[in-house]
């Protein structure tokens, strides 16, 4: 078995959580180091091992878990959504993923196809407005204030309109607003958390309790402890189901409109089963589960630019790679990013090809070649919110208009938390002829 030192990589140190093109970095490093390399962080004076395989993916989100923490950039997250589930670990952990788990289920998630609907339909007739204008639209701007403002509904239902009434606007569009995620905006987001207090606790003195996210974290109990769940989480949860509600969805629509319209026969294809979907009938998931193309279309861009491009874990103990021997305390870097993009797993993996999602040549693939909403226990609770979200808000304007090819060469990358264009999408929409 071979010690750490055997573990190939470059000898001069190398931050691969700072400077710009991490993507770029990691890709030449896995180009020529391989599937599992190493290398030394002088920030954090420590090794970080790079993980491009697999199996290797599996042992550390699935077989073996356990022995691993969130690692780099967690602090950075529980000082803008405290200890929610996102941030926390442990039994701590396992308590809120139980406590959240039914609000996800998928007839409650059916109840929000409304609030999917209407914010498609509006976003449509913005769109195809400018379209008559012959005006481009901030693709980038749209989608982030469209899936901001249905994770809101989700949460606060009809007390929403109350709240902006009462504030003079919307408090929580700092989140669509602003595009910095540093000390400054955590503050001015937290500050947010008193607001879901006070909505919190009107709705106690009433006793009105609508279906929606908020009243199911104020009604539902610790099955250990038959305990409800204490304010200060109750603030953590509601603020990371905001920013993760609305980040990594409006950053993966980016990517759809961008790779649609790169591809208009795709786009022809998918416009015509968006006309499956009646936009003044609310759909449920039997109509949701007969679309083909608009999934697929949806999975591929998740491939090609997976929102959570990078997961960073901690191993609390030793481990092994195959014959490379991780040390106890070490950092471990997934990328997903490259993983989906690993040629000895897929097929031309830089090509925008939807049909590699169809069912059969999904179950021949490796199942842990593509996890774009992570693997194991942690996987995203809220993936059947997202995806159903980004079905009908494709159907719904794919059917309405076309983007015109963008111009210029491809899309320049800003990896930080998410994966998203550098600069905003500028798109020329038409309507179909």
């Amino acid at each position: 078995m071979s010690n750490p030192r055997s573990v190939p990589g470059p000898d001069e140190a190398c931050d691969l959580e700072r400077g710009d093109d991490k993507p770029g970095r990691m890709r030449k490093l896995w180009q020529r180091y391989g599937d599992c390399y190493r290398v030394h962080s002088q920030t954090r004076a420590a090794d970080t091992w790079v993980i491009n395989h697999p199996d290797w993916v599996k042992r550390v989100l699935v077989s073996n878990h356990r022995n691993y923490v969130k690692g780099v950039g967690i602090e950075r997250v529980r000082v803008l959504l405290g200890n929610g589930i996102m941030a926390s670990e442990g039994e701590r952990w396992r308590r809120q993923r139980r406590m959240l788990q039914s609000a996800f289920h998928r007839a409650r998630i059916e109840g929000l196809f409304g609030i999917w609907l209407r914010q498609a339909v509006a976003l449509a007739e913005r769109w195809q407005a400018a379209a008559r204008a012959g005006e481009a639209v901030d693709v980038s701007a749209a989608v982030s204030e469209t899936t901001l403002r249905a994770v809101l509904e989700a949460l606060f239902s009809e007390d929403l309109d109350a709240l902006e009434r009462a504030h003079g606007g919307n408090p929580f569009l700092l989140v669509s607003s602003e595009g910095r995620r540093d000390l400054q905006f955590a503050v001015r987001f937290r500050a947010l958390g008193r607001l879901v207090l006070e909505l919190a606790g009107r709705r106690r003195r009433e006793r009105r309790f609508p279906p929606d996210l908020l009243s199911h974290c104020l009604q539902v109990r610790d099955k250990s402890t038959g305990e409800a769940m204490p304010e200060r989480l109750l603030v953590d949860e509601i603020l990371t189901l905001v920013v993760a509600g609305h980040e990594t969805t409006a950053a993966a629509l980016n990517w759809v409109w961008y790779l649609l319209a790169s591809h208009p026969q795709v786009y022809e294809r998918v416009s015509e089963e968006g006309r499956l979907l009646d936009p003044g009938q609310v759909p449920d998931w039997s109509r949701l589960e007969s679309l083909q193309w608009i999934p697929r279309v949806i999975q591929e861009a998740l491939r090609l630019y997976p929102p959570g491009w990078l997961y960073t874990r901690r191993a609390l103990e030793a481990d092994r790679f195959g014959d490379y021997r991780l040390p106890a305390g070490s950092d471990v870097f997934i990328c997903s990013y490259l993983l989906h993009r690993h040629p000895d797993y897929w097929e031309r993996p830089d090509e925008f090809l939807p049909q590699r999602f169809a069912p059969q040549q999904a179950a021949q693939r490796h199942p842990y070649a593509y996890i774009p909403f992570s693997a194991g226990p942690r996987h995203c609770i809220g993936e059947t919110f997202a995806m159903s979200e980004m079905m009908v808000h494709v159907a719904v304007l794919a059917a309405r208009l076309r983007f015109q090819a963008p111009a210029g060469g491809p899309v320049a990358l800003e990896a930080d938390v998410n994966l998203r264009p550098r600069e905003h999408l500028w798109l020329r929409p038409a309507l179909w002829q």
